[in-house]
């Protein structure tokens, strides 16, 4: 059994690793705020450190990056309106369309649904919903509404 202290001193030995963690998952999606992320991987530690049996032989390291990355995803997913498929989506039409530009041609809508293996229809409706889950500032609202009135 382990004592409160020796548990609070375990849980603040690892916040580096819950802080490096975050910080790198805030730099593949800067659109979160790194202080929830901190907070979403302190608890995936504190779990870790609850569930940590020394007698498994498993290094503390270990179970706790496991634990800290899943938390951070399982954060991820629940902020996210999309569902993976249409993230998956995203990403290949995102690489069609790169490599489209690398070839030198601008794609239209039928270029690309035929090159993803889609309908014109699904790509539309999928690409619309990618386009209606992109967070729009409220800086950038205010300046479209001064150029249309």
């Amino acid at each position: 059994m382990m004592t409160p202290s020796h548990r609070e001193e375990l849980i603040l030995s690892h916040m580096p690793q819950v802080k490096l963690l975050a910080q790198r998952l805030h730099r593949r999606c800067p659109q979160t705020e790194l202080d929830d992320l901190m907070s979403v991987a302190t608890i995936g530690l504190i779990q870790a450190v609850d569930r940590f049996d020394p007698d498994r032989h498993l290094k503390l390291k270990t179970l706790a990056e496991h634990r800290i990355r899943g938390a951070l995803l399982d954060y991820l997913r629940h902020i996210d309106p999309l569902p993976r498929s249409v993230r998956r989506f995203q990403k290949r039409r995102d690489a069609v369309i790169n490599e489209f530009f690398v070839a030198g041609r601008i794609p239209s809508d039928a270029n690309l649904a035929e090159a993803l293996g889609v309908s014109t229809s699904k790509y539309m409706t999928l690409s619309r919903m990618i386009t209606a889950a992109e967070p729009i500032s409220i800086h950038e609202s205010a300046i479209a509404e001064e150029l249309a009135g």
